[in-house]
């Protein structure tokens, strides 16, 4: 972040109460156990009673649930849903996971330095087809005919090339917004020369409590999306990234996720609407302020309002939301990040937060806690960092534990919408007593002076053990220094499979993760020094298994930092509810 910011987050600090790097919050609310029935989804181990069918886990195939043997291959226009071939579109929205034909994307609420930046979404089309994508901005038709590219990079020289449509295994950028660099936009980038750009209007400006439009991006076959904010951000200082979940996978059930307490800009949370009149209710563990033509509420009552197909309600104020329940008449989408805030709270310099939140029938009880590669660098070795994660609650009397040792100041038990920060300095597991008592679990970078090291605070969710994929397509920005891969896999009924990197191979280096030798985990690197390690490097790339492996991106520069899952899996993974009345 820039020196202005470095001076206003020494500041805030001492105007605003800050949470600890070990806090907790606690906040009441009635709880109710829901039905719940998986999907066609499985386990990597084999069921109990075998003989059954299910979808393989990138849908393209029915298997049997026991052996994973493949019982029919799906046409290209097909998908797997519920044990048999279906249209590819509706295949994805059966599996209620990060694949899908229907995407609500927002830019974070940052600060006015970089607010009118460019912003993008990437699609990665997994699909054996060329995919189309059209657009809307709030309810109105949005024309990105002339706005979507791919991008590929010769002797250090990148350049965009116009597509009609997405290729297989291949991934397009969409140049949804730039607005005009206002006198405060200092730290403004606009999109590449020469591209289109779809809206030529600064998005999320108010930076407070209020209401706009989002961008809706359709396709005709099930894609993996993602969205940075800047793209080619690492010089606005204020970037951050999100996997996007599909609005097959949205819910009416939530507990608001933010990124992290006041300490330099307020926290904040944005609700999407998909459907005309749907009435978001909210019971607050704070009191809301009232915004720009929106009334607040107070602390612990139910307080409602009502949203129009594509619009977004946005809660911004110094007080936290986190752990505050949250139900609605129509599903929706929910994304929490912060405007700029140190991690730690004393620790400069401060960056943008930015992520989806999953519903809680997608919280889940197992995590692997594997955070990004340590930045820290001594002769020969990398000593491990001090990484904040932190940890939401759903239900009362959630027992978690560790392995293969409890972090600095992690829970032992959490409460109904409890939120606690924590340090490790060691990767772990985290389970809690079954499904009836999910969590969500993120993981946060911490600022650049912490470490003298690149990189500055960022926050990413972390994907639940059971909704891991075999396959990813994936983006690295060309303008971070060091980008690098976090992987973790999770052994079957036929072992640990090789997992494979277009540009590297098979992966190794792998390291437990645990005392049950059931989870292992590596780093790849594939810049440094904004040069190219190996045969690997910037834009467009591809992992794949024979087994489930989780992935995660993280792009580091001077004061920036972008990081978010590449995917998710393919069902709900818990039951509970929380009932909002």
């Amino acid at each position: 972040m820039s020196q202005w910011i470095r001076r206003a987050g020494s500041f805030a600090v001492l105007l605003f109460a800050s949470i600890a790097a070990c806090s907790s919050r606690d906040n009441g609310f009635e709880q109710d156990g829901a039905h719940f029935e998986q999907d066609a989804g499985g386990d990597d181990s084999a069921p109990a009673t075998c003989g059954g069918k299910r979808c393989s886990r990138d849908l393209h195939a029915v298997i049997d649930d026991c052996t994973e043997n493949v019982i029919e291959q799906c046409r290209d226009d097909q998908g797997c849903a519920a044990g048999a071939c279906v249209a590819a579109c509706d295949s994805a929205a059966a599996s209620q996971g990060s694949i899908g034909c229907s995407f609500f994307a927002i830019p974070p609420d940052t600060m006015p330095l970089s607010e009118s930046s460019c912003y993008t979404v990437f699609i990665a089309n997994t699909w054996n087809t060329p995919v189309h994508v059209t657009a809307e901005f709030g309810n109105q038709a949005l024309d990105i005919s002339k706005s979507i590219y791919r991008a590929s990079s010769q002797n250090g020289a990148v350049t965009y090339e116009r597509i009609d449509a997405i290729p297989p295994r291949d991934l397009g950028i969409v140049f949804l917004s730039q607005g005009d660099r206002a006198p405060t936009g200092k730290n403004h980038l606009d999109c590449p020369a020469g591209v289109e750009v779809a809206v030529r209007q600064t998005v999320v400006k108010e930076h407070a409590t209020s209401i706009y439009p989002a961008f809706h991006l359709m396709t005709d076959a099930p894609v993996s999306a993602y969205s940075l904010f800047p793209y080619g951000g690492a010089k606005s200082y204020l970037p951050a990234a999100t996997l996007l979940l599909p609005t097959s996978s949205w819910d009416m059930n939530y507990i608001l996720v933010d990124g992290w307490g006041m300490n330099v800009a307020a926290p904040f949370v944005q609700i999407v609407a998909q459907q005309d009149d749907t009435e978001v209710r909210i019971r607050p563990s704070v009191d809301i302020l009232d915004g720009v033509n929106v009334s607040g509420g107070i602390r612990g009552a139910v307080t409602t309002w009502t949203l129009s197909r594509g619009q977004v309600l946005e809660l911004t104020q110094p007080k936290s939301l986190a752990g505050s329940p949250i139900e609605t008449s129509h599903p929706v989408a929910v994304f929490g990040g912060t405007q700029c805030s140190n991690v730690p709270d004393n620790s400069a310099a401060c960056d943008s937060l930015h992520q989806q939140i999953p519903p809680i029938h997608q919280w889940s009880s197992s995590y692997s806690g594997v955070p990004y590669e340590s930045r820290r660098v001594a002769v020969g070795t990398r000593p491990p960092e001090q990484v904040y994660w932190r940890v939401v609650g759903a239900a009362d009397g959630t027992v978690l534990t560790y392995d293969p040792a409890m972090p600095i100041g992690a829970p032992t038990t959490l409460a109904s919408g409890q939120v606690v920060s924590f340090v490790s300095e060691f990767p772990y597991k985290v389970k809690s007593q079954d499904t009836n008592h999910p969590f969500h679990l993120a993981v946060y970078m911490s600022g650049s002076t912490v470490y003298q090291t690149l990189g500055d605070p960022d926050f990413v969710d972390i994907v639940p053990d059971e909704q891991f994929l075999d396959h990813y397509v994936f983006f690295l920005d060309y303008t971070y220094s060091d980008s690098n891969l976090t992987f973790v896999r999770r052994k079957d009924v036929n072992g640990f499979h090789d997992v494979t990197l277009d540009c590297l191979g098979v992966i190794t280096g792998w390291q437990p993760l645990g005392t049950d030798g059931t989870t292992e985990y590596t780093w790849v690197d594939m810049t440094r020094g904004h040069s190219p390690v190996g045969n690997c490097g910037y834009g467009r790339h591809e992992a794949q298994s024979d087994g489930a492996f989780g992935l995660y991106v993280w792009g580091l520069d001077q004061d920036a930092s972008y990081g978010f899952p590449a995917g998710a899996g393919s069902r709900p993974t818990s039951p509970y509810q929380v009932i909002v009345r």
